[in-house]
């Protein structure tokens, strides 16, 4: 049997006959079978085994495995009921975190399939879009500039075609790809008629059959085999950090509980169901779910503002962006560039420039970018007498940020041109000669001088400019960089790109709301600081490319907190720029849609694109805008804060309230000689003051908290909890103090009465901890509201529905329920008066 490993080596009817398709591709139904193998080779899970594993997570926490032990022991000492009881309410709070957390989640994907990245693919011969994910092996796929290849695949046609092998070989520079068989020995890098998935095409087009999918490809094994997970968000990291701070107060407390009890001649098994009971009761089981709900919320109002979230948990990270880098073209610019002027080296209209600049952009194959755009509608009488019939393309040298400039090779009238454009100095350089208007050659170094004084004049009046050279050729040449030097120099040509309408108010707001703006270019810094002081950017200091390369990391990391601007800067040079800001503390967001990119937006800890940017780039991103617009990023920057601050309302009400009961607990179980609460009610408990937690994500938000970046302050969290648990604590002594002073009340009873106490109060600080004003000033949202009424009622009423006794609860006097309703109003009172006196401390 032919293996298919080294596929490079073998011919394309092999590969036909041994994938089963030819060239009008895979008919729909070959492929559907085809993605179902896939999928189960690369074990992709379907809905319903999804929501298996998500219902099961519910239960994954340590804490609830001990406890299930427990209640196993339980069942098998005979004790029945209470055990019963147990299982019900933890199977009730795993289910209404699963049904919340998967419909959250199926939110979630319908708002990522709008900028799912596609790929155009040949099915029965006729071409479609279809998702990258569902290629299979034996699709014939069109490939073009700036396309992710999303599999291995052998070339089968190819016009010159160009791809960035960085990701996989570690190769800067574009590798040239062609029609052909290549020896099965060679090395990725030098293997010429095959593409490999997660490369990306720089310049050109190409028809591809589809050999290797997912783990299969060569990027998949390499993928597989480092098995390194994502990086952690600063959320996740606060998560986790939080966790642990939970677990250790957790574990000290059950096992002090444990031993002492047990010392104290309780019987052990109480004792341990108890502890494990109070353990679930500290722990926010419904953390992951509330995190969830609250994130997907934020995706659909963010979506509502244009802005698509394809890494959920880079919303949080969107509210603490403290720096926003982005190029000025289409972001600070209108984008819409055209034409200024065509110039030769007299300063005077030069014909020959614009029709040699506009047959480079006709011709080339590259990106498409905006100075291409306006060069390919250029039109004037002489370019308009050339019938392209009368000249046809041998060749081309791409664009590349190192060169920075692209030839292409044409025969125009029996002789064979190499025609170039790109950056002045670049084309300068390869120069050995310049052209006057009346076709006279002169050396290059008599004219330098002028053409940099040319240069400097345009790119102060903010105009973008590139230059212009050709030479003639041999037909017997191969085209190649090398053929770049001695070359005329013809003339420039000057584009004028404005800063949008209200782009000025937008780089205020975005200030006010505690966002420095970098603006990073590759464009003349004349040019870049022309736009950059008309947007009202500090320009004093400007750091070019050129700068960059002659700093030390530390050095960079010292001056990029004090710059604003940079020029001239290429690709590689953007990372620095953002790992250095990064080093300094920052959060760095960056806004990109090119192929040069893709490693800047995959290095910030907000990478954004756009709705249009090349697949690279929104393959690479976080977040994608459905419009290029500061505002909309503002927006969507406001919801990031909107929902950290509400995921720290569940947080600290967990930390205060859940810490501070479950502590009273475990003391009074040591002093009283009954246990205040039973493990059925204590997780009863846990379960309905959850309830309206599940409603914060739609909450409101007062303005002064999502005005600034914000980050997780773990230290802030720990005081919060130590202030508002001991408060809590205090209260919950005062109502033991009520019930058996004042009440006189039996064991049940007093269980009754706390129990209800315990439940209100929990939901009342909720409402109050959500704000830092008073809590009837910043109301609340109206699902808050009745979910709060609802789980208040509820409370009320179980201990007078017929199955209340089987939580031991029972019907209390209306004395007594009067006073522990008085409780919860005089808790709510002094939460008050301490959460000013707290806001204050940390303001």
């Amino acid at each position: 049997m032919i293996s298919i490993e080294k596929f490079w080596s073998l011919s394309p009817e092999i590969l036909f006959s041994h994938l089963k398709t030819h060239t009008n591709g895979l008919t729909d139904t070959q492929a559907i079978k085809r993605l179902q193998k896939q999928q189960k080779q690369n074990h992709i899970r379907k809905a319903w085994q999804r929501d298996i594993l998500l219902l099961l997570s519910q239960y994954k926490s340590p804490l609830i495995g001990l406890l299930l032990l427990a209640v196993v022991l339980s069942l098998a000492a005979g004790e029945y009921s209470d055990s019963l009881i147990v299982i019900i309410v933890l199977l009730f709070t795993g289910l209404l975190g699963f049904f919340q957390e998967r419909n959250a989640g199926r939110a979630v994907e319908k708002l990522q399939a709008l900028v799912h990245i596609n790929a155009q693919v040949k099915r029965a011969g006729i071409v479609k879009q279809v998702p990258i994910h569902e290629i299979v092996p034996g699709d014939i796929v069109l490939l073009s500039a700036g396309n992710i290849i999303p599999a291995d695949a052998y070339i089968l046609e190819s016009n010159d075609l160009h791809v960035s092998e960085s990701v996989l070989t570690g190769e800067s520079y574009p590798t040239e790809k062609q029609v052909g068989i290549c020896s099965e020995n060679l090395s990725l890098s030098q293997v010429k008629n095959a593409v490999f998935q997660g490369t990306s095409v720089i310049s050109g087009s190409a028809t591809v059959l589809i050999v290797q999918t997912g783990q299969q490809t060569e990027l998949g094994k390499i993928v597989s085999s480092l098995e390194t997970a994502s990086e952690e968000t600063f959320f996740e990291k606060g998560i986790r950090r939080f966790g642990y701070l939970l677990m250790r107060l957790t574990l000290i407390i059950c096992l002090l509980l444990v031993i002492v009890n047990v010392g104290l001649d309780k019987p052990f098994m109480d004792s341990l169901l108890f502890a494990l009971a109070l353990a679930v009761g500290i722990a926010p089981e419904l953390l992951p779910a509330i995190v969830t709900i609250t994130l997907s919320a934020g995706a659909r109002r963010m979506a509502a503002r244009k802005v698509i979230v394809k890494k959920l948990s880079a919303i949080q990270n969107m509210g603490a962006i403290t720096i926003l880098c982005c190029d000025k073209t289409g972001t600070l610019t209108e984008g819409n560039v055209e034409v200024n002027s065509v110039v030769g080296i007299d300063g005077q209209y030069s014909s020959k420039t614009s029709i040699y600049a506009h047959w480079n952009a006709v011709q080339e194959s590259g990106f498409c970018n905006p100075i291409d755009e306006a060069l390919r509608k250029l039109t004037n009488t002489d370019i308009n007498s050339w019938n392209t019939k009368l000249y046809k393309k041998t060749g081309e040298l791409p664009y590349d940020f190192i060169r920075k400039r692209l030839s292409i090779a044409l025969i125009i009238e029996n002789q064979q041109l190499l025609i170039t454009k790109g950056a002045v100095d670049n084309i300068v350089a390869c120069c050995s000669y310049a052209e006057e208007p009346d076709g006279n050659k002169v050396a290059i170094d008599s004219v330098r001088s002028s053409l940099q004084r040319q240069t400097e004049q345009f790119c102060s009046q903010g105009l973008r400019i590139i230059g212009v050279c050709y030479k003639p050729i041999s037909f017997d040449i191969n085209v190649s960089k090398e053929q770049e030097k001695e070359m005329i120099f013809l003339g420039f040509i000057t584009f004028v790109d404005p800063p949008k309408q209200g782009v000025v108010e937008s780089v205020r707001r975005l200030k006010e709301t505690g966002i420095a703006l970098k603006l990073i270019s590759g464009d003349n810094r004349l040019v870049v600081k022309h736009v950059a002081t008309q947007i009202g950017l500090r320009c004093q200091t400007i750091l070019t490319g050129s700068d960059l390369h002659h700093i030390s990391s530390q050095a960079l990391e010292r001056k990029v907190e004090q710059v604003d601007v940079f020029a001239e800067i290429e690709p590689s040079q953007k990372e620095r720029i953002i790992k250095a800001l990064q080093q300094g503390g920052s959060t760095v967001g960056y806004l990109g849609d090119g192929i040069n990119d893709a490693n800047a937006l995959k290095a910030s800890d907000v990478g954004i694109s756009t709705e249009n940017a090349v697949d690279v780039a929104r393959e690479a991103a976080d977040f994608v805008l459905l419009e290029k617009n500061i505002d909309v990023l503002c927006e969507a920057i406001v919801e990031g804060r909107k929902t950290f601050v509400n995921t720290l309302k569940y947080i600290f009400v967990t930390t205060s309230a859940n810490f501070g009961n479950m502590f009273s607990v475990a003391v009074s179980s040591l002093v009283l000689p009954f246990l205040p609460l039973l493990p059925t009610q204590i997780l009863l408990t846990n379960f309905l003051s959850d309830i309206p937690s599940l409603a914060i994500a739609s909450d409101k938000v007062d303005a002064e908290l999502i005005a600034k970046p914000r980050k997780w302050d773990m230290k802030i969290i720990q005081r919060f909890m130590y202030v508002f648990g001991v408060q809590s604590s205090l209260f919950d002594f005062l109502t033991f103090y009520i019930l058996l002073a004042i009440f006189h009340t039996k064991p049940k009873e007093f269980r009754t009465g706390w129990f209800i106490e315990s439940v209100i109060s929990e939901i009342l600080i909720l409402l109050v901890i959500r704000t830092r004003h008073l809590f009837f000033q910043s109301l609340p949202s109206s699902y808050l509201i009745w979910a709060s009424l609802i789980t208040c009622s509820i409370v009320f009423a179980l201990p007078y529905l017929p199955f209340a006794s089987a939580f031991d609860l029972y019907p209390l006097s209306g004395k007594l329920l009067a006073a522990m309703v008085g409780i919860a109003i005089l808790y709510i009172v002094l939460t008050e008066i301490t959460k000013r006196l707290f806001v204050k401390s940390i303001l």
